[in-house]
């Protein structure tokens, strides 16, 4: 074994399982055990609610003006909700993270609309595998249809007109594999992008893929395969224990709302099991460091928390670097940025916007 295998479990293609009451209680009680510890660390984090709750259950209430279904190219339907009116001059389309939906995006929203009107029109998908679009098969979910699936919303919701895209985490992510895979529609169509919490390329020793490199998810990962009725059971057992480890990866230390805080773990630990494991493989071997010259034809920015334990901060500096663009660092800010720090999130967005505009 070299170092490179040590702590990892290493699970051959044909599996001989246990019974299917044995492996769904080794799942979650492994899962349990192992993040009984999480959760303990993550308080000793410090994430917080304390006073008076800054953010009410009304404000995290996504209004659009629109729904629709955007069938993907290998047939995964796309739900894709809109703001703002579809003769706009400018679009903006949002895609969010890993085990996220659209809904994540809520406090961004409200504050892009409040500074825009009808001047911007806001387009915001729900990836596939994620919110209200359709499931799909660990063979489909992949960055690189994930970047596929922003192409075929464009051509289908917006065929004409200049557009800047914001992608967070995950959806950075799919913006550079959209602009790897579909080359053509950065600069014509495309004229801007914020990267927010992300990288071009897997984070192999650091942060979220790290953490995926991990023993108790490979089991898990097997068990969500063939048992994910008997697993599904058991995750509601996980969710006290794993809530604390989702709050406390996501923000930076210190006090947070507890509304918006319940509000993204709840959306992060309901998501289905299947993109939980469809996902992570992907994650774990991306690499869309071809998509950076392609991107340095477009206006740019990264954005990142300076407490982002996800997507460390020097990892988007190095992408700046890359990208030989603007780096904004939001001080007491997590991987969580577009919830924690909306206001500067959407000023940074609407900067570059206005800066597009102007060339």
């Amino acid at each position: 074994m070299n170092d490179d295998d040590r702590g990892q479990v290493h699970i051959p293609e044909r599996v001989h399982l246990p019974g299917p009451a044995l492996l769904a209680g080794l799942s979650t009680g492994v899962a349990v055990a192992a993040l009984t510890g999480i959760a303990a660390a993550a308080r000793a984090l410090g994430v917080r609610g304390g006073g008076e709750d800054p953010v009410a259950p009304e404000d995290l209430e996504f209004r659009s003006d629109r729904e629709s279904i955007v069938m993907s190219s290998d047939g995964v339907p796309l739900h894709v909700r809109e703001v703002g009116p579809r003769t706009a001059p400018m679009t903006v389309l949002f895609v969010h993270g890993f085990t996220l939906r659209t809904g994540s995006w809520v406090l961004v929203r409200n504050a892009l609309q409040a500074r825009w009107g009808d001047d911007v029109r806001m387009v915001f998908p729900d990836c596939r595998g994620h919110g209200d679009s359709g499931s799909c098969t660990p063979e489909q979910s992949t960055v690189g249809l994930l970047g596929d699936d922003i192409a075929t919303v464009i051509r289908t919701l917006v065929p004409e007109g200049p557009i800047v895209l914001a992608g967070h985490s995950m959806g950075g992510m799919a913006i550079c594999a959209l602009a790897a895979g579909h080359p053509e529609l950065i600069g014509s169509r495309v004229v801007g992008a914020s990267l927010l919490g992300t990288a071009s390329h897997a984070l192999t020793d650091v942060g979220l893929a790290a953490a995926l490199r991990n023993p108790v998810l490979d089991v898990v990962r097997v068990a969500i395969r063939f048992l994910p009725t008997v697993v599904g059971r058991g995750r509601e057992v996980i969710k006290p224990f794993a809530t604390p480890f989702v709050t406390a990866g996501a923000y930076a230390p210190g006090d947070r709302s507890a509304t918006m805080t319940d509000f993204s773990s709840t959306m992060s630990l309901s998501a289905p099991l299947g993109t939980y494991a469809g996902f992570m493989p992907a994650l774990e071997e991306y690499d869309e460091r071809g998509a950076v010259p392609v991107l340095r034809r477009i206006a740019t920015s990264v954005v990142c928390g300076d407490h982002d334990w996800m997507t460390p901060l020097r990892k988007s500096k190095a992408l700046a670097e890359e990208l030989d663009c603007e780096l904004v660092v939001l001080a007491d800010t997590g991987h969580m940025l577009i919830l924690e720090s909306a206001p500067r999130v959407a000023r940074s967005i609407a900067e570059l916007v206005a800066r597009v505009r102007e060339s």
